[in-house]
């Protein structure tokens, strides 16, 4: 009997980032064959997948269809961060609109079959309703709202069969601590650190935090199904104040220091919780990984880069 894993080659775009790295290796892990298109060099190389160091949104990234049939690609290449939409939309839109439309149209020049993409809670904006359902209407309140929600659309009239995913707030090992990271990685690597925590507002805005390997498991049902053309929330459907967040990672980093609350950000989204029926209805997905287990794990992962770094 012959393994149709091994038949199938998937280009994920963003392979070398946060969730594209997780991605990567579940993928090379279950058989598949794994090309990774990427800005930059990988930090965490997977020896049995191919790289490609290039701008997705270059004529060069066609080369990578030329050497390789791609069956399917996993769209996760992106400018992530909310505030650099803001100071700099013309990056943003050249990242997640131009090279979005490029990925798109050489998959219908090279007949790919499926694209997964990655989405966003950003497009719910502030919530009328809580969990958000994906019939929620889209509200935006910053310019990466705005592009990613241009991908879904190009996406879906492409014509090729696509599953679309918004994302909830994901967190877990190899998540950048700098720059527009998660609030998690932030407040990890300054406990660790025995730094002092800020807290934009009153610590009672909420999030719905999901572990990466949630997600990428996610990535993989979707792969395996013949579910498609819908847009689906992936989330954990729990609600958790970042005051609460703050008091579990003092718990297991022992850390000694109060929070400094500082002035709320504009922009920022007071309540975040996706409904996630719809992906355990259509791809059976369940998030397996508590907020204490994920953090657990996350937390020693940073501890154990902040020992070989220092």
């Amino acid at each position: 009997m012959h393994n149709s894993n091994l038949k199938k080659t998937i280009l994920v775009t963003g392979g070398c980032g946060f969730i594209g790295s997780h991605t990567v290796d579940l993928l090379c892990q279950s058989g598949y064959n794994v090309i990774v298109a990427d800005i930059v060099s990988p930090k965490y190389k997977n020896e049995k997948a191919k790289y490609y160091q290039l701008d997705i949104a270059s004529s060069d990234t066609e080369r990578i269809f030329i050497e390789n049939n791609i069956d399917v690609i996993i769209h996760l290449a992106a400018q992530v961060s909310v505030s650099v939409s803001n100071r700099i939309p013309l990056e943003d839109a050249h990242n997640n609109i131009i090279g979005s439309i490029n990925i798109i149209e050489l998959a219908k020049k090279y007949n790919v079959k499926k694209i997964i993409a990655s989405s966003s809670a950003a497009l719910y904006g502030s919530p009328q309703y809580y969990p958000v359902d994906e019939t929620h209407p889209t509200f935006y309140l910053s310019p990466y709202a705005i592009s990613k929600h241009a991908m879904e659309e190009y996406i879906k009239i492409s014509g090729i069969d696509y599953l679309i995913y918004r994302f909830s707030n994901v967190y877990g090992p190899r998540q950048d601590s700098k720059g527009e990271a998660g609030v998690v990685s932030i407040f990890i690597d300054r406990m660790i650190s025995n730094l002092p925590v800020e807290i934009n507002g009153t610590g009672n805005q909420t999030r719905d935090f999901i572990y990466v390997k949630d997600i990428v498991n996610a990535i993989l049902l979707g792969l395996k199904s013949d579910i498609c053309n819908e847009t689906i929330n992936i989330s954990a459907n729990t609600e958790c104040t970042i005051n609460e967040l703050f008091e579990i990672i003092k718990n297991f980093t022992a850390y000694k220091l109060k929070p400094h609350y500082t002035p709320e950000r504009i922009g920022d989204i007071y309540r975040s919780v996706l409904d996630n029926k719809k992906a355990k209805k259509l791809l059976r997905f369940e998030p397996g990984t508590s907020l204490e287990e994920g953090l657990s794990k996350t937390i020693i992962f940073f501890s154990k880069r902040r020992y070989v770094n220092a």
